[in-house]
């Protein structure tokens, strides 16, 4: 992230989220529904929420999340692809899942931020609010 998109996140978080998106890849409806309007409240535009990993990649072709917020498994598998796509494009992102956090997770995912559900918003908010600062 250059300088100025630095600038832009320090400012948008003081905000309270305002002008920075995040994409969210979540494939329960009821979870992803509530994530979207806790976020939105919150200030933060939101990008899907995704189902398939695979759509949230496409997505990332033509647009940019500031951070993003990943369930471990979505509908097409382990979003592994989604995580290294992140990864390269310097977009810092949690995981939020209740699946099991073991020593065999795949590279792309080790060092992120992990959020067990079912986690409330305002330990989402914290940690959203900490990776935007870097």
């Amino acid at each position: 992230m250059g300088s100025n998109a630095s600038a832009t996140v320090d400012h948008a978080v003081q905000d309270g989220g305002h002008g920075l998106t995040v994409l969210l890849a979540e494939d329960e409806p009821m979870i992803s529904t509530s994530i979207s309007d806790d976020l939105e409240e919150a200030g933060y535009r939101v990008a899907g929420p995704f189902r398939h990993g695979a759509d949230a990649v496409a997505w990332l072709e033509d647009n940019r999340a500031d951070l993003a917020m990943l369930d471990l498994v979505l509908r097409d598998g382990l979003c592994t692809r989604l995580a290294e796509r992140l990864r390269q494009d310097g977009v810092p992102f949690l995981i939020f899942s209740g699946y099991f956090r073991g020593p065999d997770l795949p590279v792309a995912f080790r060092g992120a931020p992990w959020i067990e559900k079912p986690g409330g918003f305002d330990a989402i908010r914290a940690k959203l609010e900490e990776l935007a600062r870097g």
